[in-house]
């Protein structure tokens, strides 16, 4: 079933703390469940989400990973 984009923005908003709704939509509009799946398989590699963002203007997602010490930054960015 494929969810449509105001459930998926209230997961990105819930799940990957895109804390601004408007932007929350925006990033589901553009990337539909990709960065939920990234989340997931970051999680089943034994990453912590330390939080996420939206750039509009730059039309991409942060994903804020952890993994013991170690902090990354995944871009996931429309083109």
């Amino acid at each position: 079933m494929v969810e449509d984009v105001f459930e998926l923005a209230k997961r990105y908003h819930t799940e990957l703390k895109v804390e601004e709704p408007s932007l929350a939509t925006l990033a589901a509009e553009l990337f539909g469940d990709l960065g939920l799946k990234a989340k997931e398989f970051l999680e089943k590699e034994g990453y912590t989400l330390a939080g996420a963002k939206f750039i509009d203007y730059d039309k991409s997602l942060v994903l804020s990973v952890m993994k013991g010490e170690n902090t990354y930054d995944i871009i996931l960015r429309k083109t």
